[in-house]
C-alpha cells in the first residue's frame, strides 16, 4: 500500500493573524479539509480523465483508491495492494504467478483455465482488445446472434443459463495456444444490484488454458508506472501555497 498523509498545524499558522487567531484557524482547518478531497478526486481524476488515464485497469484502480478523514485533522489518501501494480508499474518480463492457479490433470500436470470477458466496456479496454471485439461481432452477427441485446423465451421471459457456444477460431495469441475465438460461451444470469433490483446480466466469455509447462511464457509485458500519488501530492502543496493559504491570509492576515 501507498498513501499521502495531510497534516498540517493549524495553530501555528493561525497564529500569524495574531487578535484574528482564531477565525484564521477555523478556515485554516475549512481549507485542509477541502482541498485533501480535492486531492483525493483529483487521484481519480488522472486515472478516469487525464492524459495519462487508464483503460482496461481502470475501474480496478480507482478502487482501490481510498480516502480516510476519520482523525481529526489527518486526512490519508491510500492506494491499496490490488491498485499498486498501477501506481508503481510492472517491470516487462516479470513472471506472471500462474503457479497459485494451477489444478492437476490426470496425469498430475498443472493446468488452469482462465475466462476472458469481453461484454466489458470499451473504455476498460486496450485498443487490441476493442478490434478482437468488433471480430468477435461479426462472427456473432453471422449466427443471428445478438451482443448485448438479452434473449427472451416464448413468454418473453429472459432466457437464463448456457444460451450458446461456438467454436469461431480466429488469430493464435501465442505459439501454442488456442484461437483466441475458440470455446466462446454466452450466458445470461439473474443478479441483483446495490439496492436489491434484480436484472439480467449477459455475459460472452472465451476461455484459455495454461499448463505447467507453459507458466515461463505467461511474462507480463510491463506497465509504465503512473504516480498518481506522487502527482496528486505536488497538486495539494501548490494548491495549498499558491491559492488557499494566501486567501485566508489576505482575510484575517
Amino acid at each position: 500500500m501507498a498513501d499521502i498523509k495531510i497534516k498540517i498545524d493549524t495553530k501555528s499558522i493561525a497564529a500569524q493573524c495574531k487578535e484574528f487567531a482564531k477565525e484564521a484557524e477555523r478556515d485554516i482547518k475549512l481549507g485542509v479539509a477541502k482541498l485533501a478531497s480535492q486531492t483525493h478526486q483529483e487521484v481519480l481524476n488522472m486515472a478516469q480523465n487525464g492524459p495519462d488515464k487508464l483503460s482496461s485497469a481502470r475501474k480496478k484502480f480507482t478502487d482501490s483508491v481510498n480516502f480516510d478523514d476519520k482523525t481529526l485533522g489527518v486526512f490519508i489518501i491510500s492506494i491499496a495492494e490490488e491498485g499498486m501494480f498501477v501506481e508503481e508499474g510492472i517491470k516487462p518480463g516479470t513472471p506472471m504467478n500462474t503457479k497459485a492457479w494451477l489444478l492437476k490433470n490426470d496425469e498430475g500436470k498443472g493446468y488452469k483455465i482462465i475466462p476472458f470477458e469481453w461484454g466489458r466496456p470499451p473504455s476498460d479496454m486496450p485498443k487490441k482488445e476493442r478490434d478482437y471485439v468488433q471480430d468477435l461481432r461479426k462472427e456473432l452477427n453471422a449466427q443471428n446472434v445478438g451482443w448485448k441485446t438479452i434473449e427472451r423465451n416464448s413468454k418473453g421471459s429472459p432466457r437464463i443459463g448456457l444460451l450458446h457456444e461456438f467454436n469461431f477460431g480466429g488469430p493464435l495469441p501465442g505459439k501454442g495456444n488456442t484461437p483466441i475465438f475458440n470455446r466462446v460461451r454466452i450466458e445470461q444470469k439473474e443478479k441483483t444490484d446495490e439496492q436489491g433490483k434484480k436484472f439480467i446480466q449477459r455475459n460472452i466469455t472465451t476461455f484459455r488454458t495454461v499448463r505447467e509447462d507453459q507458466v515461463g511464457k505467461w511474462v507480463h509485458p510491463g506497465l509504465t508506472p503512473k504516480h498518481y500519488l506522487e502527482k496528486a501530492e505536488t497538486f495539494f502543496w501548490k494548491e495549498w501555497e499558491e491559492k488557499v493559504l494566501p486567501e485566508i491570509f489576505r482575510k484575517w492576515k
